[in-house]
């Protein structure tokens, strides 16, 4: 049996011509591999302008500094400039690029956020509005996003594990310092504690009794 391959059909007989199109088949193969799929591996657009961002982003930074010098011979606001555009690429571009999940961007935002707010404190020497406020209504925020999430998943998968679980350990970190400090304000820390250890052992109930409704169902309880 011979095949044309281009109208992807047999030909039963022994002609050499396809009886649709007229091409010579003499010299075609037999179809042993007409079944091997072909796979076109396309590139992927983002990389290219992902690569202009970084390079506009790198220029933006270099000229920054370099202006912050020659006015003012230190470097004081393009330190704003170097820190934005490093959340820029760790936080939006480096993702995009490496096609994180969303329990590692939310983890990520969580870190870097944190440490972003303790960085302006320090540098403006306005110490307590991000410790005591800005801090834990954003760490309550992200417990509140990474429950709403694990609810959608009905609570049988532990992707939203990790950023949940980084969001206690800080809160409960925070929330120690600022007793052991004798802070004014330790309300909105002890909340975002409370919600993420919530959700935490409410994720392990719920994960348990799927367990065990499995096993009885299994064992014909």
């Amino acid at each position: 049996m011979k095949h044309c391959e281009h109208c992807n059909v047999e030909i039963i007989d022994s002609k050499s011509n396809c009886p649709l199109c007229g091409k010579s088949i003499d010299n075609e193969n037999d179809g042993s591999n007409l079944y091997y799929p072909k796979y076109s591996f396309e590139p992927d657009k983002r990389e290219p302008v992902i690569k202009i961002l970084e390079k506009l982003s790198l220029l933006a930074v270099i000229l920054s500094m370099a202006v912050n010098l020659f006015t003012d011979h230190i470097i004081s606001w393009s330190l704003y400039v170097i820190i934005g555009f490093l959340l820029l690429w760790v936080l939006i571009l480096r993702p995009i690029k490496k096609q994180f999940t969303l329990a590692q961007i939310l983890t990520r935002l969580v870190f870097y956020l944190t440490a972003f707010m303790i960085f302006l404190e320090l540098y403006t020497q306005t110490w307590g509005w991000g410790v005591m406020y800005a801090i834990p209504f954003t760490w309550l925020g992200f417990a509140i996003i990474s429950g709403i999430f694990t609810l959608a998943n009905g609570y049988v998968n532990f992707e939203m594990f990790k950023p949940m679980f980084m969001l206690t350990f800080l809160s409960l970190i925070s929330f120690i310092l600022l007793v052991c400090f004798n802070c004014e304000v330790v309300w909105p820390t002890l909340v975002a504690f409370l919600v993420s250890i919530t959700e935490i052992i409410l994720m392990f109930m719920f994960r348990f009794k799927r367990s065990i409704r499995s096993i009885k169902r299994d064992f014909g309880f």
